[in-house]
Formats: structure tokens, sequence, C-alpha cells
């Protein structure tokens, strides 16, 4: 019982482990969608064939 309840407290802390580490992550993520409107995008050449409007 004792080696039981200690392996569960062992898989508990690797679990808690995990979460933080998640928590950092998605810190880190938020992080970089807050600074995505901050960076401006250049503009981008238009592609494709252009029609010309003849009269």
């Amino acid at each position: 019982m004792v080696l039981s309840n200690t392996e569960i407290r062992l898989e508990v802390e690797k679990i808690k482990k995990k979460v933080d580490n998640q928590d950092k992550n998605i810190e880190v993520i938020f992080r970089y969608f807050d600074e995505l409107p901050e960076q401006r995008a250049q503009p981008r050449k238009e592609i494709g064939y252009k029609i010309s409007k003849k009269k």
C-alpha cells in the first residue's frame, strides 16, 4: 500500500510539472498574439492578369 501511494504521488507530481509547463507555453503564445497587430505587414505585390477596360 505504501509503495503504491508513493507511486501515485510521483505520478501526480509529473502531471503537475506538465501542467505548469503548458501554462507557461500558453502565456508565450498569447504574448506572440499580442505582438502580431503591432507588426505591420508590408503591402503585397498583386499577382495575376489585369484586364484593361476598352471603351
